[in-house]
């Protein structure tokens, strides 16, 4: 293809990408969105301003980097609790078990006393660390990115802790939450990559393919999909929290 050609073409198809994403509306953002399925985890901090605890739940929680250790999530602006987790510095992510719904749903609403008969003690840096978690994440937070209608909390990591090995995870899927049908008792052995062609020679084995087959974990996940999500929540608390 000349030159002048390939040019027409780029742009023509980054006027139609941009026409395209300028298209696509809220509802069919959050109803695509609404079919990736997420574990729950609920951030904490203590308010600097009266030492009382403060939490949210939250989705939009991962992993960033191995070194340094860093995590993030990424709270609503309309969120009251995250003003309260900025000014405090430091959090911690508590990654909830399938047998804390109704503890979750306590987190997921604006007002009230979040922290009533929620057993917890402080960790490290302060911040309420839940009974019962899966796993626990201390964080002090080192930046604040904007992403839109919401900002990117990240986090580098001063202390972590699992829990739990027997239970299972909190599952978020299409507005409404769910479990595994059982926990997997031992973790699934990663992928190896094939041996080279000629053993004899120094050059890497071939690496293993992009979209191995489903682990057992995975098969479950797709099974608790479709068997055992429970009744929905309200579509607002979906991407956000209070």
């Amino acid at each position: 293809m000349d030159p002048d050609a390939r040019a027409t073409t780029a742009g023509t198809i980054a006027g139609t990408t941009a026409d395209a994403t300028t298209a696509v509306d809220t509802t069919a953002i959050k109803d695509a969105l609404a079919r990736y399925c997420t574990g729950v985890a609920v951030v904490t901090a203590l308010d600097p301003a009266d030492g009382r605890p403060v939490g949210m739940a939250v989705q939009s929680f991962s992993s960033v980097s191995l070194d340094p250790p860093l995590v993030c999530f990424c709270p609503a602006h309309t969120s009251t609790t995250w003003p309260r987790v900025r000014a405090a510095g430091a959090f911690a992510v508590n990654v909830l078990a399938a047998d804390q719904e109704d503890l979750c749903r306590r987190f997921a609403v604006t007002g009230g006393d979040k922290f009533a008969g929620t057993a917890w003690r402080p960790g490290g840096n302060g911040a309420p660390l839940v009974e019962g978690a899966l796993a626990t994440v201390e964080c002090v937070l080192t930046d604040v990115l904007d992403g839109g209608d919401h900002a990117i909390a990240l986090g580098r990591v001063t202390a972590l802790t699992a829990h739990r090995p027997e239970a299972g995870p909190l599952l978020y899927f299409r507005r409404g939450y769910g479990r595994l049908p059982s926990a997997p008792s031992t973790p699934d052995p990663p992928a190896s990559a094939p041996p080279a062609s000629d053993p004899s020679t120094s050059a890497p084995s071939t690496p293993a393919p992009s979209t191995p087959e489903p682990s057992a974990s995975g098969r479950r996940l797709r099974a608790a999909s479709s068997s055992s999500m429970s009744a929905s929540i309200a579509s607002a608390r979906s991407r956000s929290e209070a």
